[in-house]
């Protein structure tokens, strides 16, 4: 039986995402063995500089490419639209260097020579964002098998330079992140030449592109670009920025463990998130584009409606077996960093729920409704984090005051993007996903001596079970 497409794409970004399951399993175990508390909380501290750059003044840019990629395709423009990006790219990167510089001198990331974290953040800036415009965009002009294959390229590749230069140049964070940067570089210029030989465009030179730029565009993207960069920059306080305060009032070391537990709730959740988007965005955006209000609403109903109950039985999945996903996937000295884990999941679900319902705002071009959900969020979220920060029960403090300004966000999202489209959600859908869920609850009766072996299979089983309740909900709507 031939399969058709849609299955087909399925099965591929299946395949590509359990690939890259097993890469970020292989590297959150080896870069916790192999890097100190102190290491990883200043890998933290950089990814939170750069993506500062990343969130402020790319991504906005970046959205307004997928809501436009199937246009300038259908008009053979999309390289010409890409040569106009990589300068913008570039101008956002050397601008790094000036803040970086400042950030430096105020006591911020100053854990390695200046130099070097200013060419760091450079090219962060600037490749690290090429990587994550290029390979997405073969996915959404469903060239899946090439976006997947150099997805977990890219990921296999940072872990493999990562460690490599570790091993020969001595155990810090500098040489894991250039490891990471090598291999994200080496792939992005693999999918650039493929990008331009399926596509079969012509780039028509910078110059002959500059002379069509009109101020009647840029105003056009400006009023779409500016209110989600404003937005991503509250995005970046809410979840990035609070580290700055936690280096500054704790210590770097606390800032390395809580950041590992939250980061294994991260990656596990970005996996999820990224299967969600890789098969279902592309298809939301084409339904999108030149359509009636009446058809986008239901485009958004059903984006909506197939994806927060998954998000509700990930939640759930990881509270109940954070404890033993912790203990697969990081090096002893870092277990106890289960219960940030824990927390952090639900950080997580506030953070996917609030983007799901923000593409109500890309759908309208409206972006307002969406700025402002972030703005308020965010404001909640540091001054509780500060005050945490400097509180004796921090350790408890600090991950509570992420969820709670992680509810107001997603709160305040659901009701700005209401007054725009009339979306609708099951509710029933949802009551129905939280009582599938229950069963992970049984895990708290077991008592038994724990072993990697054992920890695999209690995780193993009940994924099998988290799976196939996804398949079940997913079939409903």
């Amino acid at each position: 039986m031939i399969l058709d497409k849609s299955k087909f794409d399925f099965i591929i970004i299946l395949i590509g995402k359990l690939l890259q399951v097993a890469v970020m399993i292989a590297s959150i175990k080896i870069v916790t063995t192999i890097l100190e508390p102190k290491d990883m909380g200043y890998i933290y501290i950089f990814t939170t500089v750069y993506t500062f750059f990343v969130l402020s003044f790319i991504s906005p840019f970046g959205l307004y490419i997928n809501r436009k990629t199937h246009k300038w395709h259908e008009e053979k423009t999309l390289l010409d639209k890409i040569g106009i990006y990589l300068i913008y790219l570039f101008t956002v990167s050397i601008f790094s260097i000036f803040i970086g510089y400042f950030l430096y001198n105020f006591g911020i990331s100053n854990n390695i020579p200046k130099g070097l974290f200013l060419s760091l953040l450079f090219i962060f800036v600037f490749f690290m964002s090429l990587n994550q415009t290029i390979l997405p965009l073969l996915n959404m002009l469903h060239y899946r098998l090439s976006f997947i294959v150099l997805m977990v390229l890219t990921s296999l590749g940072s872990v493999i330079f990562g460690y490599l230069l570790v091993t020969l140049f001595g155990s810090s964070a500098e040489n894991w992140l250039i490891g990471m940067i090598a291999s994200n570089i080496i792939f992005m210029i693999a999918g650039y030449i493929i990008l331009t030989r399926k596509i079969q465009e012509t780039f028509l030179g910078f110059s002959y592109n500059f002379k069509k730029i009109t101020k009647v565009k840029i105003k056009s993207i400006l009023t779409f670009v500016v209110p989600l960069s404003v937005a991503t920059i509250f995005m970046w306080v809410q979840n990035s920025g609070y580290r700055i305060l936690i280096e500054q009032n704790i210590s770097l070391e606390f800032l390395g463990f809580i950041g590992v537990g939250m980061a294994v709730s991260s990656q596990i959740a970005l996996t999820v998130e990224s299967v969600v988007t890789q098969y279902l965005y592309p298809i939301f955006y084409k339904n999108i584009t030149n359509t009636t209000l009446e058809i986008r609403t239901q485009a958004i109903n059903y984006l909506i409606n197939k994806v927060i109950p998954i998000y509700l039985m990930l939640a759930i999945f990881l509270t109940c077996l954070s404890q033993y996903v912790v203990e697969i996937l990081v090096d002893e000295k870092y277990y106890e960093v289960y219960i940030f884990t824990t927390f952090g999941i639900w950080v997580e679900f506030f953070r996917m729920v609030t983007s799901l319902l923000g593409n109500v705002s890309q759908s309208e071009m409206n972006t307002k409704g969406f700025m402002a959900a972030y703005i308020l969020g965010s404001l909640i979220t540091i001054c509780l984090v500060y005050f945490s920060s400097i509180s004796n029960n921090y350790k408890l403090y600090l991950p509570m005051a992420l969820i709670i300004g992680g509810m107001v966000t997603m709160t305040a999202m659901y009701f700005y993007m209401k007054k725009i489209i009339k979306f609708k959600i099951n509710f029933k859908l949802i009551f129905l996903s939280f009582a599938i869920s229950i069963p992970y609850g049984s895990i708290y009766f077991l008592n038994m001596d724990r072993s990697i072996f054992i920890n695999l299979s209690i995780v193993a089983l009940f994924g099998l079970y988290f799976l196939g309740a996804i398949f079940l909900i997913y079939k409903k709507v």
